[in-house]
């Protein structure tokens, strides 16, 4: 398994509040991109940061970018 940090590229506007670039999470997946499991992303975010890129429609690697840890 590999582990993946997700940062965002740029500062996202959320539900009227400002996401800074950078602000990140780390997952855990079997796949090669972490995007593939877009909703471990989800659920990380909501977890650690309580922010819901989903709801929003900005889960997608063009908001993020990530690399392997």
């Amino acid at each position: 398994m590999a582990t993946f940090e997700i940062k965002t590229k740029q500062t996202i506007n959320v539900n009227g509040e400002y996401v800074d670039k950078g602000l990140s999470v780390q997952v855990t997946t079997m796949f090669a991109n972490p995007f593939d499991e877009v909703e471990k992303i989800h659920k990380a975010f909501m977890r650690v940061h309580g922010i819901d890129f989903k709801k929003e429609g900005y889960l997608s690697p063009g908001y993020f970018e990530y690399e392997r840890v």
